[in-house]
This record gives structure tokens, C-alpha cells and sequence, in this order.
């Protein structure tokens, strides 16, 4: 590694949280430790939200390139004792599952619709994993890069809701008592910010639990009682954004620091199930932006070595790592002669230092995560002046857009453009495909894909994940291992496969529309005033 490449990587933390994990070498040739039948008295399930393959094979190119060597879950594939395994991922409704309909196949053991949270759709409610392991005396703990009440941590936890139900998720998750809770959200929590205007931190205090919103309160947590960390209005900020963003490392700790201080906490605990998300490789990749996916790809692999040094050290950890679907498609293209171009191209993704949700703030784009505007304020006018364009990209991303395609995505971003494909007619679709020219790679939407998706797992237990699994299979060997006899009802599959013009993405796209500008028109009263 470079010299300047280290300064850099020391500076964000990331080598600073390698350093304190076993090297990845060590951890590939270590024999594994489990005996056949064994059942393990730790459980981490970690997910790297929205991986696609090639957003783990190119993580693994950029992770030997500022770090030295390979992603530790790569490695594991020749470590002794370690499973793979591919697994069925989809939902009930759709051969393409949302991140809620996949955790919750984990959470449950049903497969239930997408946008749905442990339900079925006669109005059956599931009982979720963390609700029987609770009744067995384990302890259980959530930690992710995303909103706590996000699709994925609540498939474990939370049921009979939407998955959009986040104040309700909240509240369910102090009412079933799960020990450690951390990520961001912050806004679920504020009496000022949720609808029903519960003041529902000091519930979680009465409740038992220490709060934590800022970095600095984190690390001066006590290993008693329960845990609450919320360190972002919404979701924590990118790692790229992390990297280059003194406040966001102050106030916001990175995966890695939350996973180890957990595991510290729940470290002399009899039992104890753990889920850990990389969750902002799935924003990354709905965003068409590779450099985001990839660095929170890395993120995630950093707090894998957190739980391969913990499993080091208590060898009766079970740990299974794997996506719970992959988002967008990206692929490095081969381009020019011999694809010799490729190469080089891919090394530009380490000269980018902002997201696109940073580039389109600048843009006055608002987006998800954007703030309220006071009463009355006017809203900032969207800058769609292409040399304005141009000079935000390139101090963002070095990269110099031509004129012409500076003027070419500029009416993207006032919703005037005209993508051939459908599914890519949006403002961050079209900044991906314009950073395709810089970076070398590109996509095939925005959305989730149907692929099936790998897996790994070693520790006891792991014999189980061999093989083709299904997504529901998940929980029954979760619940199998800890000794625990319980079935949620299930319902079979049923597509809606109708064939015809109303397929077609034009015609599906005006029927959609209504309900589009309803959901905006509502996004916009609660978080953007118009002047």
C-alpha cells in the first residue's frame, strides 16, 4: 500500500478498525473448530443490504487496492470448515423480494409480501425470531448503518405492520424488549417528529435503556442494562461521505465501531443473536452510484473482521454472511482495446469523495434525507445550469464532464429528460450512467434484481447452510439450533401473471403515475415546504 493511500485509510478509521480485528490471512487458514451437530451459543447474521455479485467482486478489486488485500468474506470461501451456499431469496408475491419480504423470511420462516413486515396477507401475524429467542433467554441485538426501524433489522424483530410503519416499529421494539439497538432514525424517536408526537425516549429510559446520539456518548456507554444508539435524523451518512467528513466522524461511529462495542457488550452473556447490516450498499446501488456501494461494501467487511476476531476468541459463534438481494446490477464493462481501459478506469472510483446525495445537495436536489425547510422559506431553485453541473461533479468526483453531457443530464434533474429505458428515467440513474464514462461501470436499474444470492457461514451449525437454500430456511435452522419447536403459518406463492399490453412499462408507468405524485405530494408536505 502507498504511502498516501495508508495516511488516507488511517486518517478515516478503516485501517485503524482492521488493526484491532485478526488479519484476514489468519482467519482463511485457520481449521475449523465446529463439530458436526454442534450448537452454538452466539448467532451473528450479518447482511450486506443490496450486494449484487459484482458489487462484492469489485469491492474485493478496490479493498486489494487501498487496503492491501482481499475482502475477508472472500476469504472465507478457503477457509476449512466454512459452507457456501446460494439461496432463493424472493417473496410471495414477486420472483423480486423487497428488503422487508427477505428479512422477514428469515425473521419468520413464511415468505409474505413485499412491503409487509411478519403478516400475511389474510391478516395472519407471524412471530418473529427475536420474539421466540427472547422467550428462551437469549439476548438480541440490532445494528445497522440504517434507520434502526429500517426493512431489514425489523424483519427480526417487529410484525403485523408496513413496512413504512416506523414509529410503530419503534415502539414495538421497546415493548418486546431487544437489549442493543443501534443505527440511525433519530427521527422515529421525537416527540416533535413523529405524528403521534410520543415522547418516546424517555419511554425507552423508564424501559431501561441508555441512549446514545452522538459518537462521543457511545464511547462512553456502560456495559449495563439495554441500548439505544440513534446517531442520525435518518440514515448514517455514506462511508465515502464518512471518510472525507471530520463531523461525520466526531459524531457518527463507523459499522465496524458499533459491531465491536456490541459484541463487547453482549460478550459474557450465556446466549446471545446478533444481526449486523451494511444497509447503505443497497442506497448506493438504488442511486446508481458505484462508489457509495462499493466503500460500504468495504465498511461492511470491516465489522465481518470485528465478528471473525470475536469468533476467534468464543469459537461457539455461529456466523452467517450474505444479501438479502441484489440492487441494481452494476458491472465493470470491459472497454477499449483488449479491455485495457477497464483497469484504469476502475482506479478513478478512489478519486471520488462524495456520494451523489452530497452532489445533489449541492444541486439543491432534494431527497430522502433532506431536512424541513422552516415555514415559509422559499425552496432553493434546482441548479440545472450545465457548467454549474459540471464544476460540482468534478470537485466532487474528479471528474471532468464534457460539456456536452453536462448539458445532455441536465434536464434530469428538473424532471425533463427522456431515458429509452423506463426504469432509468430518473436524476441519480442518469448520474450513474454519466459517471459510467469516469468509473467504467454500469447498471441495469435502480431496483431490485431476482438473483439468487450467496451465502456463507461457519461456526457450529454451519453444516445446515450448505448447498440451494431457500430464504425461509434461515429460520428454521436458526430456531432448530437454539432449541426452540416452533412453525409460523405459511401460504403458498401466488404471482399475479398476467400477460399483455398491460405489462408494458409505458402503460404501467401512467398507472402508476396517480399514486406517484400522491406519495410525493405527501413526501413534500411533511419534509420540503413549497414557498
Amino acid at each position: 500500500m502507498s504511502l498516501n493511500r495508508r495516511r488516507f485509510f488511517t486518517r478515516t478509521g478503516l485501517l485503524a478498525a482492521a488493526s484491532t480485528a485478526a488479519p484476514a490471512a489468519v482467519h482463511a487458514a485457520e481449521p475449523g473448530n465446529a463439530r458436526p451437530g454442534q450448537k452454538p451459543r452466539h448467532i451473528i447474521h450479518l447482511v450486506a443490504d443490496g450486494m449484487a455479485m459484482a458489487t462484492l467482486s469489485m469491492a474485493d478489486h478496490l479493498s486489494r487496492a487501498v487496503r492491501g488485500r482481499g475482502l475477508s468474506w472472500m476469504n472465507l470461501y478457503n477457509r476449512p470448515g466454512s459452507v457456501p451456499a446460494y439461496m432463493d431469496v424472493r417473496s410471495l408475491n414477486s420472483v423480486v423480494t423487497d428488503s422487508s419480504a427477505s428479512a422477514c423470511a428469515w425473521g419468520s420462516g413464511s415468505r409474505i409480501v413485499n412491503g409487509t413486515v411478519n403478516i400475511l396477507p389474510d391478516g395472519t401475524i407471524l412471530t418473529p425470531l427475536y420474539t421466540l429467542f427472547g422467550q428462551q433467554g437469549w439476548k438480541r441485538a440490532l445494528v445497522t448503518t440504517t434507520e434502526i426501524t429500517h426493512a431489514t433489522p425489523s424483519g427480526f424483530a417487529a410484525s403485523g405492520l408496513k413496512r413504512e410503519a416506523a414509529e410503530s416499529i419503534a415502539v414495538q421494539y421497546m415493548e418486546r424488549g431487544v437489549e442493543v439497538l443501534l443505527g440511525g432514525g433519530q427521527k422515529y424517536f421525537d416527540s416533535a417528529k413523529r405524528k403521534d408526537k410520543r415522547a418516546l425516549l424517555p419511554d425507552y429510559q423508564a424501559a431501561g435503556y441508555q441512549v446514545f446520539k452522538t459518537a462521543k456518548e457511545f464511547a462512553a456507554a456502560k456495559n449495563e442494562g439495554k441500548w439505544l444508539g440513534i446517531f442520525a435524523n435518518s440514515h448514517l451518512p455514506f462511508t465515502v461521505d464518512w471518510n472525507h467528513d471530520a463531523k461525520h466522524r466526531e459524531t457518527v461511529p463507523h459499522l465496524a465501531e458499533l459491531t465491536r462495542k456490541a459484541l463487547a457488550k453482549l460478550e459474557n452473556e450465556n446466549h446471545f443473536i446478533m444481526q449486523v447490516e451494511g444497509g447503505r450498499v443497497d442506497h448506493g446501488a438504488h442511486m446508481c452510484d458505484a462508489v457509495a456501494a462499493l466503500y460500504d461494501q468495504i465498511a461492511f467487511d470491516e465489522a465481518l473482521d470485528v465478528c471473525l476476531d470475536f469468533q476467534k476468541r468464543h469459537p461457539e459463534t455461529l456466523l452467517v454472511i450474505t444479501t438479502d438481494h441484489p440492487t441494481g446490477n452494476p458491472g465493470l464493462s470491459g472497454i477499449g482495446l483488449n479491455y485495457g481501459f477497464s483497469s484504469a478506469l476502475f482506479t478513478n472510483v478512489q478519486r471520488v469523495k462524495q456520494s451523489f446525495s452530497e452532489i445533489f445537495k449541492r444541486l439543491n436536489v432534494p431527497g430522502p434525507d433532506s431536512l424541513p425547510l422552516p415555514f415559509g422559506t422559499p425552496v432553493p431553485r434546482i441548479v440545472d445550469d450545465p457548467a454549474v453541473i459540471a464544476s460540482v461533479i468534478h470537485e466532487a468526483t474528479d471528474y471532468r464532464v464534457p460539456p456536452e453531457k453536462a448539458a445532455a443530464f441536465a434536464p434530469f434533474l428538473v424532471r425533463k429528460g427522456k431515458a429509452q429505458f423506463t426504469v432509468m428515467n430518473s436524476n441519480v440513474a442518469q448520474l450513474g450512467q454519466l459517471m459510467a464514462n469516469h468509473l467504467g461501470i454500469g447498471w441495469t436499474g435502480t431496483a431490485h434484481c431476482s438473483d439468487f444470492v450467496p451465502l456463507v457461514a461457519t461456526g457450529p451449525g454451519a453444516e445446515r447452510f450448505g448447498g440451494f437454500i431457500l430464504n425461509t430456511d434461515v429460520f428454521r435452522h436458526y430456531t432448530e439450533l437454539a432449541g426452540i419447536d416452533f412453525k409460523n403459518p405459511s401460504v403458498p406463492i401466488k404471482e399475479d401473471l398476467k400477460v399483455g399490453p398491460d405489462l408494458d412499462l409505458e402503460l404501467q408507468k401512467e398507472r402508476e403515475k396517480e399514486a406517484k405524485q400522491k406519495s410525493a405530494a405527501l413526501w413534500a408536505e411533511q419534509h420540503w415546504v413549497a414557498a
